[in-house]
């Protein structure tokens, strides 16, 4: 039966319910009889686990996933198609030619109008409608990581330019603790202090010499006369 057609939400928005909580119908196990014949030739096996990627953690390659398998189910339209070819042959794992030729078989049985052009022109609807939930969301993502980054550069430009205000007051401050530095050396050492001390040691000196040429006339007063 079809199901709701990609609802693939929580790739770069969280849902409240996530694809692995949810409950999974599980495939039916075909009869014994219909089983695919095991031969000792070596085959081709599908991978069994996705690219290794230095940019992506194993968690989230594995939640993504899990997500498109969902969503790869949700489009499934009823009766036998695609899709059903499509899990037989994975259930088996083979990549081998016999083993497509046995899973035809059986469909054909389920289905007498399978055909190798309908399944491969259902393959190409799968294909095209898992290509457009892919560009969606590669938009998505990419447009939510435009306006991040937008914002962290309009954050540090702001940043910057408080830190650049700050630098320049911050020289403009130490320009003016070095004046002030300046001018208290120049209190000790000012010029005109210096003349008056030694004008005042110049009255001292002055006084002494008229003083003692004074005294010694009065004395000479006082001896002689």
């Amino acid at each position: 039966m079809a199901k709701e057609k990609f609802n693939w939400k929580g790739l770069f928005i969280n849902d409240e319910t996530s694809e692995a909580e949810k409950p999974r119908e599980t495939t039916p196990v075909q009869p014994s009889s219909n089983s695919f014949p095991e031969s000792g030739k070596p085959v081709s096996k599908f991978p069994v686990h996705p690219p290794k990627t230095t940019l992506v953690s194993d968690s989230v390659l594995t939640t993504i996933i899990e997500m498109y398998e969902s969503g790869f189910e949700s489009l499934n339209k009823p009766g036998y198609d695609f899709y059903e070819f499509f899990k037989a042959i994975k259930a088996v794992g083979s990549n081998d030619p016999s083993v497509y030729k046995m899973a035809f078989t059986m469909a054909q049985g389920v289905d007498s109008t399978v055909s190798k052009n309908t399944l491969l022109t259902q393959a190409d609807f799968y294909i095209k409608e898992i290509e457009k939930v892919h560009k969606q969301y590669q938009n998505q993502g990419n447009s939510k990581k435009s306006k991040i980054l937008s914002s962290q550069k309009s954050r540090k430009d702001t940043l910057n330019t408080e830190i650049s205000d700050l630098e320049k007051k911050l020289i403009e401050i130490q320009n003016q603790i070095s004046v002030k530095k300046n001018l208290l050396q120049s209190v000790d050492t000012d010029i005109e202090v210096s003349e008056i001390d030694q004008k005042i040691v110049a009255n001292d000196k002055a006084r002494s010499k008229i003083l003692e040429t004074i005294v010694a006339v009065v004395e000479g007063i006082k001896n002689n006369i």
